[in-house]
């Protein structure tokens, strides 16, 4: 599976003055092309014409020979294969996402890793619990893969209805230690969810299930569990895990668009008194480079070129000419955005990819901000 912990390592291995071959293929088995290893023809191709554009290489050679292997040997489950190839470090990894990505080849100082960092802003880690009064399912959603931990059941009576007015006593036994034996299985369920956030810590949470049972689990829920509580579903408990996952999915994005517009309305607001917020990519790229941003927002479909200092690392708003702290010589560098947003992942900051109506009002002040820490 690929989450930050994974990221974080592929791009602090492939930080080096050297090149790095980051490789994305299309893996999906339910394309017809695909089932027949149609990938590794696709991956031969890409390759093919990296090198038709590059200088003769005995670096690139053995990266893409290693890259081929990884290919060729390895058993496709998901939709889309991350390949990272470093050869000085002996980095090779090939990991496998739930999530489409574009084919792509790109041989760079570092690794290519802006697509994999947008689509975990689209997609953070939910828990989801659904329930009734006797059964309860735990799963989690990471990057479009979703993956059930438990399934636990409780010894819960069925509720009956006597008539007779000489029973109405013992009904009301009834009903009452009923209710108990419900109580308790909600709250063996928060125990169980709550041992899964320790283990599998996620950022939000989803509860579904009958509506009776899923409204006492979020009465019961402690503090916790409940900040991070986003939406109650009414869905079935027995459904299969792609209709589980369907709608998860759906959830996930109405929220991802209403988390975007409160993003946006933020930096906004802070712009406009005068606040802790930069906007315009100069602006921008003197806040990473002084480590002042706390979060770094762009819309999705935003490119800008730049260039690196070769002396001090510092980035600069333009690919020629004296750096600006410096006075050494700048460098084009390519994919600049993914290295902006790469660098302020490392400092411990946080990317924020909006689309949508977000992104449109985003492009006013020049489509990428920044919340900065002081």
């Amino acid at each position: 599976m690929l989450g930050r912990g994974v990221l974080s390592t592929l791009y602090t291995l492939s930080q080096q003055r050297t090149y790095t071959l980051t490789l994305y293929l299309d893996i999906d088995q339910n394309k017809q092309s695909n089932r027949r290893r149609g990938y590794v023809v696709q991956a031969e191709a890409l390759i093919k014409g990296l090198r038709s554009q590059q200088a003769r290489s005995d670096r690139l050679d053995t990266a893409c020979k290693q890259a081929l292997t990884l290919v060729r040997t390895f058993k496709p489950t998901g939709k889309a294969a991350l390949i990272v190839v470093h050869p000085e470090s002996k980095l090779r990894e090939l990991v496998q996402i739930e999530l489409p990505f574009p084919a792509s080849i790109h041989w760079r100082r570092g690794a290519f890793l802006r697509p994999v960092v947008e689509a975990m802003d689209e997609h953070e880690r939910y828990g989801v619990v659904l329930t009734d009064n006797q059964r309860a399912r735990l799963f989690t959603v990471v990057m479009g893969e979703l993956t059930e931990h438990e399934d636990l059941f409780s010894e819960t009576g069925q509720r009956t209805r006597s008539l007779g007015a000489d029973q109405m006593r013992a009904q009301k036994r009834h009903d009452q230690r009923h209710q108990e034996e419900i109580t308790l299985h909600t709250k063996r369920v928060i125990d169980a969810l709550h041992d899964l956030a320790l283990r599998q810590p996620f950022d939000r949470l989803i509860v579904g299930g009958t509506p009776k049972a899923a409204g006492q689990l979020v009465r019961l829920l402690p503090t916790r569990l409940r900040g991070k509580l986003v939406d109650t579903v009414s869905m079935r408990l027995g459904g299969s895990q792609k209709e589980i996952l369907n709608k998860i999915l759906a959830v996930q994005q109405r929220m991802e668009r209403d988390r975007e517009q409160e993003i946006v309305q933020g930096v906004l607001a802070e712009l406009h008194d005068g606040g802790k917020a930069v906007a315009g990519f100069a602006a921008v790229l003197d806040a990473v480079n002084q480590g002042r941003v706390w979060t770094l927002v762009y819309g999705k479909t935003f490119t800008a070129k730049g260039g690196e200092c070769g002396s001090c690392d510092a980035y600069s708003p333009h690919a020629k000419g004296p750096c600006v702290y410096c006075g050494e010589d700048v460098h084009p560098l390519p994919q600049c955005v993914d290295r902006l947003s790469q660098s302020v992942l490392e400092m411990g900051g946080r990317v924020e990819v909006v689309d949508g109506d977000a992104r449109k009002k985003l492009e006013k002040p020049g489509g990428i901000a920044a919340m900065l820490r002081y």
